[in-house]
């Protein structure tokens, strides 16, 4: 049986909006007695439009650092080709 990491299962899209819609009907499912219908989806707007700019932020901030270190990359990347253009040359 092969072992999965926790760090690979959770860079699965589908796990994440698996736990995602889980975590949403939980929240739901304890607020809902407690709240009328149209407070439990103005809580839901207000939750989807965090988690929204969340995502806004963590993709601006990739963004920013793959520009910032976008010279040790290309860098990395080339020594890499190299590399597997000697290996190439070996195995031929």
């Amino acid at each position: 049986m092969k072992r999965v990491s926790i760090n690979m299962w959770l860079s699965s899209k589908w796990n994440l909006i698996g736990i995602y819609a889980l975590c949403s009907f939980l929240i739901g499912n304890v607020l809902y007695d407690k709240l009328t219908i149209l407070q439990l989806i103005f809580i839901y707007v207000l939750t989807a439009i965090m988690s929204a700019i969340v995502w806004i932020l963590g993709v601006g901030r990739g963004m920013f650092l793959s520009t910032m270190h976008r010279y040790n990359i290309d860098k990395l990347l080339k020594k890499l080709r190299e590399t597997a253009k000697k290996e190439n040359d070996i195995k031929d």
